[in-house]
């Protein structure tokens, strides 16, 4: 028998690329394994089947569902919970965490497509949530991805033993499969972290020791603002931290404000979008743009000149590393949402 069906997000919008792998048996009885890949449409069939009971792992990425079909000899029966010819994954099919930034929302791509996600406080003005996330290393090893908006408030230039471990603990989630999606402003926690694979044009603020009430998890009183303010960009919490920590931490870019066209590198992505080029806005100056990259970065957007969306695995077997100088929040076309959405299903 056969089996067949369209993967898809929680939400039924389709997911192109992704694994398929049976778990069947020969006719004589012996385990057999059938395999393929969907269509840039989600589509899939699954043939030379054992009739009976048929274990389906569904991947795309870090992004894994399972499901059983009962498998009719001579027949065609759909992969679904629901016996249709959608297969949506579940809505906790890894574990997600987003970091807030200041002007990026990629937390509202991913609860569009309905999955999971918890959310940290990570921006520029508000960041304690953050720290205690990145300083404990068996929490931050618990996601499978974490998402890291523009202008995150994470200072990667502090050299303060608080934030070596975090540093530390960062890469070590990556090496023990933990993906990271870096937007624009947030360029440090690629270019701090891994310098030898993306170089950036930014300004170069310098090594400088922070002051503890700013990236403390286990704070004194004194560090505290009462009263505390309204809630942070993106934030449910009110903003406690003192007036001096909430100054913008990290580099900033020369990017020029404008409509930019970026080519699409990826073969995958050109076929997604049926286009070769991709019209891109940017409704604000100072974005970051990536200088060079080296042989083993794949570049998938890039303009006349430069890459502009990035992507690169810094340890054989680990997780994986997207940046894009480009992101969602307000500048966003339906193409760009598009390749954003594919850009999650590659972590």
């Amino acid at each position: 028998g056969r089996t067949a069906g369209t993967v898809c997000a929680p939400n039924g919008s389709h997911i192109a690329g992704a694994q398929i792998h049976a778990e069947t048996r020969t006719c004589r009885g012996e385990p057999k394994i059938v395999e393929t890949t969907a269509n840039i449409r989600g589509y899939f069939v699954l043939e030379d089947l054992a009739p009976g009971p048929v274990n389906i792992t569904i991947s795309s990425g870090t992004f894994v569902g399972r499901f059983s079909v009962n498998i009719v000899a001579g027949q065609e029966v759909p992969v679904s919970n629901e016996g249709s010819a959608k297969v949506c994954l579940p809505a906790d099919s890894a574990r997600l965490a987003v970091l807030t930034g200041d002007y990026d929302n990629i937390g509202a791509v991913i609860e569009e497509l309905g999955f999971e996600h918890d959310v940290y406080c990570g921006s520029w003005v508000y960041d304690r949530p953050a720290h205690t996330l990145l300083a404990d290393a068996e929490l931050l090893n618990s996601y499978s991805i974490l998402f890291i908006n523009c202008a995150s408030g994470i200072d990667f230039r502090a050299t303060n033993p608080e934030m070596v471990q975090i540093k530390q603990n960062i890469v070590d989630f990556v090496r023990n499969g933990g993906s990271l999606y870096v937007s624009d402003l947030a360029v440090d926690w690629v270019g701090q972290l891994w310098p030898d694979k993306v170089q950036f044009i930014t300004s170069n603020p310098r090594e400088h020791e922070a002051p503890q009430c700013c990236i403390c998890t286990d704070c004194e009183p004194a560090c505290y603002a009462d009263p505390p303010d309204e809630p942070a960009y993106g934030c449910e919490q009110p903003n406690d931290l003192l007036p001096e920590c909430r100054d913008p931490v990290g580099p900033t870019g020369y990017g020029q404000l404008g409509e930019f066209t970026g080519r699409i590198v990826s073969p995958f992505l050109r076929q997604l979008l049926s286009a070769d080029d991709l019209p891109i806005t940017f409704d604000a100056g100072g974005w970051v743009q990536i200088e060079s990259v080296t042989d083993d970065v794949e570049i998938l957007v890039q303009s006349q000149t430069r890459p502009m969306m990035v992507l690169f695995e810094p340890f054989q077997g680990g997780g994986r590393v997207a940046y894009t100088s480009f992101h969602n929040h307000v500048q966003a076309t339906d193409a760009m949402l598009e390749i954003l959405r594919a850009l999650i299903f590659r972590l």
